[in-house]
């Protein structure tokens, strides 16, 4: 499923089984190598699934994070994922934070952005980031621009209001974001100290209903 949006009952897919996947995580905890289990990119059922097989086992193996992209342009973890992980004490590990630097708005500068960003730079070889992430997409142009002018408007850079929406979520354990130069370092970690206002987040959930989800 990784990559993918909807779910094809017709497609085969043969995946590892759960039972397998857990036996192999029960021996590296047995070891000593790691204490808890984290899944990635997963779905409700995925999540139920694995809880299922974990609670029905005589050791104490705990599933404890769940890595899936989260941001104003992706909320889909908000639907069913949050319920899931609400009631089974799961924390999100919130990867993408800036829809691949979308949020920044660096791809919005009169020549498309630096040469080296990674829509630029690897530009027709990242089938499943710019699938997603794709401006061409009149909803996805549409949805960045209103979240950048809300930035603009409230004096917040767009880094700051992009990461701080996702570290006010109560779910959130942490924001997975990739950094390979110092002042992107800087930004966010600026970006943790900022708290965004209850007006701000109404001005995010309006632009949300107009266009919900447009990178899921």
């Amino acid at each position: 499923m990784f990559g993918e949006t909807d779910y094809d009952p017709l497609r085969h897919y043969t995946p590892v089984c759960f039972e397998e996947q857990l036996d192999a995580l029960e021996r590296a905890v047995d070891a000593g190598k790691i204490r808890y289990i984290g899944l990635s990119n997963e779905t409700p059922y995925g999540i139920m699934k694995f809880q299922q097989v974990a609670k029905s086992r005589a050791g104490n193996l705990q599933i404890v994070s769940v890595q899936n992209a989260y941001n104003l342009l992706c909320r889909n973890f908000d639907l069913a994922m949050a319920e899931c992980c609400h009631n089974e004490r799961i924390s999100l590990l919130a990867y993408s934070p800036l829809a691949m630097g979308i949020l920044s708005g660096k791809y919005f500068a009169e020549d498309g952005g630096p040469p080296n960003a990674r829509l630029n730079l690897f530009k027709g070889r990242y089938k499943e980031g710019e699938s997603r992430y794709d401006l061409s997409k009149s909803n996805v142009l549409y949805a960045a621009k209103s979240y950048l002018e809300i930035a603009d408007r409230y004096g917040i850079h767009p880094v700051s209001l992009a990461i701080a929406f996702i570290m006010r979520h109560p779910l959130v354990a942490s924001v997975v974001f990739g950094a390979t130069k110092v002042w992107q370092l800087e930004e966010v970690l600026a970006a943790c100290k900022v708290n965004i206002s209850p007006e701000i987040i109404t001005e995010i959930n309006k632009v949300h209903s107009r266009f919900p989800s447009p990178c899921p």
